[in-house]
């Protein structure tokens, strides 16, 4: 009878963890076709995973504490679902273990990854975030990614919140990245209100080069980034403006000629970004996105706007159906590409029909159009 008695107890024990604690397993899929002109090789048919969104899996769990304190970790990796391939490291979007309170805040050390606080922007993007969208016209800075990190987010004090992280380098010099061509120090400072139909956020990161200082404005450099949100009915209205500074920016740090340039043309240390749009929640089921954005950079390096149009169409809760079109149009000295392409000419060769990068001519337009779907589990 003893026997028994202690037997319930342990299982009784174990019960009761087992209820405190808990894993779970999560992801995406995101599969579609694309089609774009304008290329420097000429148009393109392709198969896509991930122009709405990248596609990852993960897993993430939580621990009760006691005295309102709870563990927390997230493991999540990326993958390209039309090859199988994993896109980076096996968690290299997160890998993170933390506290959370309810009256503190949170707190998590480890690969902040996609975590970092520029991929926050998506929140004030009437794209979301998608091929076409806040990170076109930036050549991909609001995609800065960030390891060896730890962050702080307080609670959510009535409507108001303020996050921030400070990344280090494992470096014996504390802003140069360990190798050459690594990341240095990236740290930043975010704030977010939610008032009624209202909803603003302002995101300040900073992303240092290999060699400590900011020496790309489209990589490594300081943004300061402003927008908002505001509902009317079944519309909601987007505004922003960022601003990315990159003071030590030259020809060499961004890995460009004098004579790959045109002329009068040299890296630009800063660009001015705006935007507005809309989503339209036309039922239910589905919805209508635009957006229009804009971008001026310094040294002679021109502007260019990007115009897009878009929608979903829910087949459920966790699948939907998604298109977006893209048209982006450079002024004489612009080159920008819809798909993030890196700063710099295209080194295009007629003779082998080949170049380094998807970067239209200086001066022309790209245009593009995707559709796909996505699945959550």
């Amino acid at each position: 009878m003893k026997k028994s008695i202690i037997g319930c107890a342990v299982l009784a024990a174990a019960s009761a963890a087992n209820a405190q604690s808990s894993v779970n397993l999560y992801g995406r899929i995101d599969n579609g076709v694309q089609y774009e002109t304008g290329l420097p090789t000429g148009n393109r048919f392709s198969t896509q995973s991930g122009d709405w969104g990248c596609s990852w899996f993960g897993l993430e769990g939580t621990e009760e504490l006691g005295a309102g304190n709870r563990m927390i970790f997230k493991l999540e990796g990326q993958i390209n679902t039309m090859t199988g391939a994993l896109s980076g490291n096996l968690f290299g979007r997160h890998a993170t273990i933390g506290i959370d309170n309810d009256r503190f805040g949170t707190f998590k050390i480890g690969n902040i990854g996609a975590g970092e606080l520029s991929q926050d922007s998506w929140n004030v993007d009437p794209q979301f975030m998608q091929r076409y969208a806040i990170s076109t016209l930036v050549r991909a800075r609001n995609w800065a990614s960030a390891s060896n990190g730890f962050e702080y987010q307080t609670p959510n004090w009535g409507g108001l919140m303020f996050k921030g992280q400070y990344d280090v380098t494992n470096n014996t010099s504390w802003n140069r990245a360990t190798t050459a061509t690594g990341q240095g120090r990236t740290d930043g400072i975010e704030a977010s209100y939610t008032f009624g139909s209202g909803h603003v956020r302002v995101i300040y990161d900073e992303v240092r080069g290999a060699d400590g200082t900011f020496n790309d404005v489209y990589a490594h450099s300081r943004s300061l980034l402003a927008g908002g949100t505001y509902v009317l009915g079944p519309v909601r209205l987007y505004g922003g403006y960022q601003h990315l500074s990159a003071p030590n920016a030259t020809n060499a740090s961004v890995g460009v000629t004098n004579a790959s340039q045109p002329a009068g043309v040299s890296a630009p240390t800063s660009v001015d970004h705006e935007w507005i749009g809309a989503v339209w929640q036309v039922n239910a089921t589905a919805a209508l996105t635009t957006g229009v954005f804009h971008a001026n950079a310094n040294h002679g390096n021109g502007n260019a706007t990007l115009y897009t149009v878009g929608g979903t169409y829910n087949l459920s809760k966790r699948t939907f159906l998604y298109a977006e079109a893209g048209y982006v149009h450079n002024s004489s000295t612009s080159n920008i590409s819809l798909s993030n392409g890196p700063y710099g000419n295209n080194n295009f060769d007629a003779a082998t029909n080949t170049a380094s990068n998807s970067n239209p001519n200086y001066g022309h337009s790209q245009a593009g159009v995707f559709t796909g779907i996505m699945t959550q589990f």
